[in-house]
């Protein structure tokens, strides 16, 4: 096995490791992609194994050649084993056989000893000396014994023999002995016995002693043999163990080079990989199957390197996209949660319906209390509702649509409808026909009361809950469309404004401004007859719709009854307000165009038009006034093209100081140069530049030529103080854009700051008491004079006077009239001179037109006039004829 993934493996071939790689289990194809493995989670951990397992057939091959070695140093000990133990088995026989010769030589000995005592016994007898014949027999015996003892051994041939011819000696003496011992001879034959045992005994004795002698020698020259051979047989075996050691030592260094360090080297880069060390490189090298290995191991770990780059990338997006659908799986269950919806999940095959907990409790059922049929559900459907959802539902089941959303009523258990949102899709079998059906549904009830409250504030005005503009206008179509079906049917729309709101709005507060609103649009409805519309079209203006009306005489009777109602008092938290109406109306006989917001145009056309009588009246629309209109928005046209041109021209108003009988300054008067009607007064076209934004342009171009223009008068005709300039200043320009432009006309002109007026209503400081007063202190901080202009005439209060810094006013032309001051202006006239002259203000009376006013005026000290009697306004060259002149002596 571990060749054959070794054979898979090339020398540096990238492929084909990963082509092992792949091999280990957990590294299989995806059915995605052809090209490329797709590699589970759990490659890493098998791979890991496959190296293991590759490592192990490694040893198992490595483990034989261990045990082949091991069984060459085993052979070899053996082998020098065996030779030892043959010469030690030699040896033990050379000394086995030495030992025997001892034995035997004992044993020579012994039968010499015997023989002698034989020999010794054979000459003592008849003597002193002599011993018993048993003692001859015994030694005879032990004689005999030896012999055959010796002959028992196993001696070599000629050593056999010489025993032999010992024992024929050795026999022929025990018989001689026999026979000497046991005979009754004679003396002589006793001797004679007695002589050839001795004889035989010598002879034996000889013998012996010449055997022994060889003994001796073959016994020396034996145990030197046997001893050389038990040298020999410890220097084989200290040869063998020698041999042995060293030659284990060479297969040990030899398994230590090419088999122990290897190994290790390699465990060690199983243990860097284990540890995640991947790509990790072995620095062994060399010819054998472990060089080979090496190579495969490092090609394998680049290539599980690489796999392992790849895992991490697929962990890496697997883990993406689990966090992404635990995060869309929190969010979908966030989303359900907080939309509290109700699931449902209809088993078509079997008719019945999963509905969840939340299902039944926003219908206000407990868990139990509603079944799995689908009655349950179609059978709370409103009736309005049922058909149109019975319909769509079929839609679904047919296969037609595959989703569906529907919105419906159905009955809650207080016994009540709630709206719901029903949202569905549709799941097919494999046979594409419609198996289940599964949604939600929404408590949507809030929803639709605030879009029915949208609804309602969309049609509706906020303050009074009456209807709006888009309202009336609906209706004022609806009320068209039928005039064009019915020829005989009139209606009327009333263009209604409050007289004098904007003061209330000022004086009061906005609060009671709004409280006025509110009353008046419930005392218009009190007004109406049922059926007909009233709309609060936006501030102070509302709308009427009369339908069915016979003529202009049941239009005014109503207009009548509102005058009416409106002018009794208003009692608004503590405050009695009264207030008039300026009514315009609109006959639908007088329509020239069916669309409606003409003739609501047409009806404020003639409001506009009771305004300009003095208001509290009515005014019915006809084509003049309309041609008026037409006349005006040709007029703002043209207004515009004589901005951006500067069709304009300036005129100046002496003020005459009467204690210096001369001119101290002039009133800057703007006009329009209109190429068709020649020179236009500011009465005319001011209102529009107001209303239009014009102003700004037009006040911006007056302040800039009058001050240059009133430069040059002073530096050509010096005067003490110099000549001054008034400058009327819009309300719509009186805004923190002014310092700058008044900065900046300084600076441009170089006209010096005091000799420069701007004359400021009081209207202007009520509208903003506040900003005024901010503005009006900048102001002074440059140095210009301030002057309350038309004072006596608007919302006049004498804290301003205190509060502002104001250097002068002017009184209102009004005072004066046509002739004579009347007695009670000449009261005011008076007062307001008393008062100027307590607060140090300059006073200039303004619309001074006859001899009377003037000496009137001079007897009350009044210090400075203007006014057609003095000078009419002139332009620059009729000012240079006069400027030097005293104007003053005439009046006299």
């Amino acid at each position: 096995m571990p060749r054959r993934r070794a054979e898979m493996l090339k020398e540096g071939d990238k492929d084909s490791g990963l082509r092992w790689v792949n091999n280990i289990p957990g590294c299989v194809k995806s059915h995605r992609s052809r090209d490329r493995p797709f590699y589970n989670p759990l490659i890493l951990h098998d791979s890991l194994s496959g190296i293991k397992i590759a490592l192990r057939c490694i040893v198992y091959i490595m483990r034989r050649k261990v045990i082949t070695s091991f069984l060459l140093i085993f052979f070899t000990i053996a082998l020098g084993f065996f030779i030892a133990v043959f010469y030690i088995m030699d040896s033990t026989s050379s000394l086995s056989n030495i030992i025997k010769l001892h034995e035997v030589e004992q044993l020579r000995r012994s039968f010499l000893i015997e023989l002698q005592k034989i020999q010794s016994d054979l000459h003592t007898i008849h003597t002193p000396y002599e011993r018993k014949v048993d003692h001859i027999v015994r030694t005879g015996i032990n004689l005999q014994n030896i012999a055959t003892r010796c002959s028992s051994c196993h001696h070599p041939p000629g050593l056999a023999r010489e025993i032999r011819g010992i024992q024929r000696h050795v026999e022929e003496l025990e018989t001689t002995l026999s026979y000497y011992l046991t005979a009754s001879a004679s003396k002589e034959r006793m001797n004679m016995l007695r002589k050839n045992a001795l004889l035989i005994g010598d002879e034996l004795n000889s013998r012996v002693q010449s055997m022994s002698h060889a003994a001796t020698v073959h016994l020396g020259k034996l145990t030197s043999g046997t001893l050389a051979k038990v040298r020999n047989a410890r220097n084989v075996l200290f040869i063998t163990i020698i041999s042995t050691f060293v030659f284990a030592s060479l297969i040990a260094a030899r398994l230590t080079r090419f088999i122990i360090r290897p190994i290790k080297t390699l465990v060690e880069g199983t243990r860097r990989i284990t540890s995640g060390e991947y790509g990790y490189e072995v620095a062994y090298r060399d010819e054998t199957e472990f060089g080979e290995l090496a190579g495969h191991f490092n090609v394998m770990s680049k290539t599980l390197r690489d796999v392992y780059d790849r895992v991490q990338k697929e962990i890496e997006k697997s883990n993406e996209t689990a966090e992404a659908l635990r995060r869309s799986e929190e969010r979908y269950e966030l989303a359900a949660q907080a939309a509290n919806d109700g699931l449902w999940d209809w088993n078509i095959l079997e008719n019945r319906i999963y509905y969840s907990a939340r299902w039944k409790a926003l219908l206000g059922y407990s868990e139990h209390e509603i079944s799995d049929s689908p009655e349950e559900w179609f059978s709370r459907i409103h009736q309005d509702d049922l058909k149109k959802t019975e319909t769509e539902i079929k839609g679904l089941l047919k296969g037609v649509a595959t989703k569906y959303y529907n919105e419906h009523r159905i009955l809650h258990k207080d016994g009540s409808y709630r709206w719901v949102l029903c949202r569905a899709l549709s799941v097919k079998d494999e046979s594409g026909r419609v198996c289940r059906i599964v949604g939600s549904l929404t408590d949507i009830t809030e929803r639709k009361l605030a879009e029915e409250q949208l609804v309602h504030d969309a049609l509706h005005d906020a303050l009074t809950g009456l209807p709006n503009r888009v309202l009336f206008l609906d209706r004022l179509r609806h009320a068209a469309r039928r005039a064009l079906r019915q020829k005989d049917y009139q209606y009327a729309v009333l263009f209604i404004d409050l007289d004098r709101f904007k003061f209330v709005n000022d004086s009061l507060g906005h609060g009671i401004g709004d409280q006025l609103l509110i009353w008046v649009g419930k005392r218009l409805e009190e007004c109406l007859r049922p059926g007909e519309t009233i709309a609060r079209l936006g501030g102070d203006e509302f709308a009427v719709l009369l339908e069915e009306v016979r003529g202009i005489d049941d239009v005014v009777h109503i207009i009548e009854r509102i005058q009416k109602k409106l002018s009794m008092p208003f009692n608004l938290s503590g405050h009695e307000v009264y207030t008039t109406a300026s009514v315009g109306v609109a006959m639908s006989t007088m329509a020239e165009s069916e669309l409606p917001e003409h003739l609501l145009q047409n009806a404020d056309i003639a409001m506009y038009h009771a305004k300009l009588r003095g208001g509290n009246c009515y005014e019915v629309f006809d084509k003049r006034m309309h041609e008026s209109v037409v006349e005006r928005l040709k007029l703002e046209n043209e207004l515009r093209h004589a901005v951006e041109r500067k069709d304009f021209t300036l005129y100046y108003q002496p003020i005459v100081s009467l204690e210096k009988k001369r001119i101290i300054g002039f009133e800057a008067l703007v006009r329009w140069r209109h190429p068709d009607r020649g020179l236009i007064l500011p009465m005319v076209f001011i209102p529009i530049a107001e209303e239009t934004g014009l102003i700004g342009e037009i006040t911006e171009w007056v302040l800039f030529n009058a001050c240059r223009q009133i430069r040059v008068w002073q530096e050509k005709y010096p005067t003490t103080p110099p000549l001054s300039v008034s400058v009327n200043i819009s309300s719509k320009l009186f805004t923190s854009n002014i310092i700058s432009l008044i900065k900046s006309v300084i600076e441009e002109t170089g006209i010096a700051p005091e000799t420069l007026i701007l004359e400021i209503t009081e209207s202007m400081i009520i509208e903003n008491p506040r900003g005024a007063a901010d503005l009006l202190a900048r102001l002074k901080e440059l140095s210009v004079k301030l002057h309350i202009d038309d004072f006596g005439t608007g919302y006049s209060s004498l804290s301003y006077l205190y509060q502002f810094p104001f250097d002068g006013l002017k009184i209102d032309r009004s005072f004066m009239g046509k002739g004579k001051i009347s007695k009670e202006n000449l009261e005011i006239v008076k007062a307001i001179l008393a008062l100027a002259q307590n607060l140090r203000l300059h006073v200039i009376a303004e619309g001074v037109e006859t001899i009377d006013q003037f000496k009137e005026l001079k007897m009350m000290d009044c210090a400075y006039m203007q006014g057609f009697l003095l000078s009419k306004p002139m332009d620059g060259a009729e000012v240079e004829k006069i400027i030097k002149e005293p104007i003053i002596q005439p009046f006299e």
